[in-house]
Protein backbone atom coordinates (compact mmCIF):
# COMPACT_ATOMS: atom_id res chain seq x y z
CA UNK A 1 0.00 0.00 0.00
CA UNK A 2 1.45 3.34 -1.00
CA UNK A 3 2.15 5.94 1.67
CA UNK A 4 0.03 9.09 1.68
CA UNK A 5 0.40 12.40 3.41
CA UNK A 6 -1.58 12.83 6.62
CA UNK A 7 -4.77 14.95 6.45
CA UNK A 8 -4.04 18.67 6.40
CA UNK A 9 -0.39 18.15 5.56
CA UNK A 10 1.19 18.93 2.21
CA UNK A 11 3.98 16.76 0.77
CA UNK A 12 7.28 18.10 2.12
CA UNK A 13 9.47 16.37 -0.48
CA UNK A 14 9.63 19.40 -2.85
CA UNK A 15 10.84 21.56 0.03
CA UNK A 16 13.57 19.10 0.95
CA UNK A 17 14.64 18.85 -2.70
CA UNK A 18 14.77 22.65 -2.85
CA UNK A 19 16.90 22.73 0.29
CA UNK A 20 19.27 20.15 -1.17
CA UNK A 21 19.51 22.04 -4.47
CA UNK A 22 20.39 25.29 -2.71
CA UNK A 23 23.00 23.50 -0.62
CA UNK A 24 24.47 22.27 -3.89
CA UNK A 25 24.55 25.85 -5.16
CA UNK A 26 26.36 26.87 -1.99
CA UNK A 27 28.84 24.05 -2.55
CA UNK A 28 29.50 25.27 -6.08
CA UNK A 29 30.15 28.80 -4.80
CA UNK A 30 32.51 27.41 -2.17
CA UNK A 31 34.33 25.49 -4.86
CA UNK A 32 34.79 28.70 -6.82
CA UNK A 33 36.16 30.41 -3.73
CA UNK A 34 38.62 27.60 -3.03
CA UNK A 35 39.85 27.43 -6.63
CA UNK A 36 39.56 31.20 -7.18
CA UNK A 37 37.72 30.56 -10.42
CA UNK A 38 34.27 31.36 -11.80
CA UNK A 39 32.42 34.00 -9.82
CA UNK A 40 35.36 34.31 -7.45
CA UNK A 41 37.24 36.00 -10.29
CA UNK A 42 34.68 38.81 -10.11
CA UNK A 43 35.16 39.42 -6.37
CA UNK A 44 37.86 42.07 -6.74
CA UNK A 45 36.25 43.91 -9.70
CA UNK A 46 32.88 44.06 -7.95
CA UNK A 47 34.44 45.38 -4.77
CA UNK A 48 36.35 47.98 -6.77
CA UNK A 49 33.12 49.06 -8.47
CA UNK A 50 31.39 49.63 -5.13
CA UNK A 51 34.39 51.49 -3.74
CA UNK A 52 34.47 53.68 -6.83
CA UNK A 53 30.79 54.60 -6.51
CA UNK A 54 30.80 55.67 -2.86
CA UNK A 55 29.19 58.94 -1.81
CA UNK A 56 28.32 60.56 1.51
CA UNK A 57 24.61 59.83 1.06
CA UNK A 58 25.10 56.18 0.13
CA UNK A 59 27.62 55.70 2.91
CA UNK A 60 25.18 57.01 5.51
CA UNK A 61 22.41 54.80 4.14
CA UNK A 62 24.42 51.58 4.01
CA UNK A 63 26.04 52.18 7.39
CA UNK A 64 22.52 52.48 8.83
CA UNK A 65 21.45 49.28 7.06
CA UNK A 66 24.31 47.33 8.62
CA UNK A 67 24.06 49.13 11.97
CA UNK A 68 22.80 47.55 15.17
CA UNK A 69 19.99 50.06 15.70
CA UNK A 70 18.22 49.39 12.41
CA UNK A 71 18.93 45.66 12.62
CA UNK A 72 17.45 45.54 16.11
CA UNK A 73 14.37 47.46 15.01
CA UNK A 74 13.87 45.08 12.09
CA UNK A 75 14.16 42.08 14.41
CA UNK A 76 11.60 43.53 16.81
CA UNK A 77 9.20 44.28 13.94
CA UNK A 78 9.59 40.74 12.61
CA UNK A 79 8.97 39.27 16.05
CA UNK A 80 5.89 41.44 16.55
CA UNK A 81 4.37 40.39 13.21
CA UNK A 82 5.00 36.71 13.85
CA UNK A 83 3.73 36.92 17.44
CA UNK A 84 0.52 38.60 16.28
CA UNK A 85 -0.07 35.87 13.70
CA UNK A 86 0.69 33.18 16.29
CA UNK A 87 -1.84 34.65 18.71
CA UNK A 88 -4.53 35.03 16.04
CA UNK A 89 -3.98 31.53 14.70
CA UNK A 90 -3.57 30.03 18.18
CA UNK A 91 -0.51 28.14 17.00
CA UNK A 92 3.13 28.05 18.02
CA UNK A 93 4.21 27.16 14.48
CA UNK A 94 4.85 30.80 13.46
CA UNK A 95 7.12 31.29 16.46
CA UNK A 96 8.92 28.01 15.80
CA UNK A 97 9.40 29.00 12.16
CA UNK A 98 10.98 32.32 13.08
CA UNK A 99 13.06 30.92 15.92
CA UNK A 100 14.41 27.96 13.95
CA UNK A 101 15.27 30.19 10.98
CA UNK A 102 17.18 32.80 12.99
CA UNK A 103 18.95 30.38 15.34
CA UNK A 104 19.80 28.12 12.40
CA UNK A 105 21.20 31.06 10.42
CA UNK A 106 23.43 32.21 13.28
CA UNK A 107 24.69 28.67 13.88
CA UNK A 108 25.34 28.08 10.17
CA UNK A 109 27.22 31.35 9.81
CA UNK A 110 29.53 30.61 12.73
CA UNK A 111 30.11 26.99 11.72
CA UNK A 112 30.92 27.74 8.08
CA UNK A 113 33.12 30.70 9.01
CA UNK A 114 35.13 28.50 11.37
CA UNK A 115 35.54 25.71 8.81
CA UNK A 116 36.30 27.82 5.71
CA UNK A 117 38.31 30.62 7.34
CA UNK A 118 38.34 32.89 4.31
CA UNK A 119 40.10 36.24 4.51
CA UNK A 120 38.03 39.39 4.11
CA UNK A 121 38.92 42.25 1.77
CA UNK A 122 41.82 44.47 2.83
CA UNK A 123 40.99 46.85 5.68
CA UNK A 124 41.90 49.75 3.40
CA UNK A 125 38.72 49.00 1.42
CA UNK A 126 36.50 48.96 4.52
CA UNK A 127 34.49 51.89 5.83
CA UNK A 128 34.13 52.49 9.53
CA UNK A 129 35.56 50.08 12.09
CA UNK A 130 37.31 47.28 10.16
CA UNK A 131 35.66 43.86 10.38
CA UNK A 132 37.78 40.93 11.49
CA UNK A 133 37.51 37.17 11.33
CA UNK A 134 36.41 34.90 8.51
CA UNK A 135 34.34 36.49 5.77
CA UNK A 136 32.66 33.42 4.24
CA UNK A 137 29.71 33.64 4.41
CA UNK A 138 28.36 37.09 5.27
CA UNK A 139 26.65 36.58 8.62
CA UNK A 140 24.69 39.84 8.31
CA UNK A 141 23.27 38.77 4.95
CA UNK A 142 22.55 35.21 6.04
CA UNK A 143 20.73 36.16 9.25
CA UNK A 144 18.71 39.01 7.74
CA UNK A 145 17.68 36.86 4.77
CA UNK A 146 16.60 34.06 7.10
CA UNK A 147 14.74 36.49 9.36
CA UNK A 148 12.90 38.25 6.54
CA UNK A 149 12.26 34.98 4.73
CA UNK A 150 10.76 33.42 7.84
CA UNK A 151 8.36 36.36 8.23
CA UNK A 152 7.36 36.04 4.58
CA UNK A 153 6.77 32.31 5.05
CA UNK A 154 4.61 32.89 8.12
CA UNK A 155 2.55 35.58 6.37
CA UNK A 156 2.17 33.43 3.25
CA UNK A 157 0.79 30.56 5.30
CA UNK A 158 -1.45 32.77 7.42
CA UNK A 159 -3.45 34.31 4.58
CA UNK A 160 -4.69 33.56 1.07
CA UNK A 161 -4.89 37.26 0.17
CA UNK A 162 -2.59 38.20 -2.68
CA UNK A 163 -1.75 41.66 -1.33
CA UNK A 164 -0.20 40.63 2.01
CA UNK A 165 1.62 37.74 0.36
CA UNK A 166 3.16 39.91 -2.33
CA UNK A 167 4.09 42.58 0.22
CA UNK A 168 5.73 40.02 2.51
CA UNK A 169 7.74 38.38 -0.26
CA UNK A 170 8.77 41.71 -1.80
CA UNK A 171 9.76 43.05 1.61
CA UNK A 172 11.86 39.97 2.36
CA UNK A 173 13.58 40.11 -1.03
CA UNK A 174 14.25 43.82 -0.67
CA UNK A 175 15.66 43.52 2.84
CA UNK A 176 17.92 40.69 1.76
CA UNK A 177 19.17 42.51 -1.33
CA UNK A 178 19.84 45.78 0.51
CA UNK A 179 21.74 44.01 3.29
CA UNK A 180 23.87 42.13 0.79
CA UNK A 181 24.62 45.34 -1.09
CA UNK A 182 25.57 47.09 2.15
CA UNK A 183 28.17 44.46 2.98
CA UNK A 184 29.76 44.94 -0.44
CA UNK A 185 29.53 48.72 -0.36
CA UNK A 186 31.15 48.92 3.08
CA UNK A 187 33.97 46.67 1.86
CA UNK A 188 33.42 44.03 4.53
CA UNK A 189 32.79 41.11 2.17
CA UNK A 190 33.42 39.71 -1.28
CA UNK A 191 30.61 39.07 -3.77
CA UNK A 192 30.88 35.30 -3.30
CA UNK A 193 30.54 35.72 0.49
CA UNK A 194 27.15 37.33 -0.08
CA UNK A 195 26.03 34.87 -2.75
CA UNK A 196 26.92 31.97 -0.46
CA UNK A 197 24.79 33.55 2.25
CA UNK A 198 21.78 33.69 -0.05
CA UNK A 199 22.17 30.02 -0.95
CA UNK A 200 22.56 28.93 2.68
CA UNK A 201 19.60 31.04 3.81
CA UNK A 202 17.42 29.59 1.07
CA UNK A 203 18.41 26.04 1.97
CA UNK A 204 17.71 26.72 5.63
CA UNK A 205 14.32 28.32 4.96
CA UNK A 206 13.24 25.44 2.74
CA UNK A 207 14.19 22.96 5.46
CA UNK A 208 12.38 24.96 8.14
CA UNK A 209 9.33 25.21 5.88
CA UNK A 210 9.31 21.43 5.49
CA UNK A 211 9.69 20.82 9.22
CA UNK A 212 6.95 23.26 10.24
CA UNK A 213 4.50 22.33 7.47
CA UNK A 214 1.62 20.67 9.27
CA UNK A 215 -2.10 20.79 10.03
CA UNK A 216 -3.46 24.26 10.61
CA UNK A 217 -1.36 26.06 7.99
Amino acid sequence: MSATASPGRRPAAPLWWSSAALLLVWGVVLGMVVTREGLAEDDAPVLSWFVGHRSSALTGFFEAVSGTVLDGAAALLAAAIVLLIAVRSRSVSPLLTLGASVVGAVALAELVKAVVGRARPATAAMLGVPETGSGFPSAHTLVVTALAGAVALVVWRATRSVGPRVLAVAGAAGASAVMGASRLYLGDHWLTDVLASYALAGALLAAVAALTDGPGW
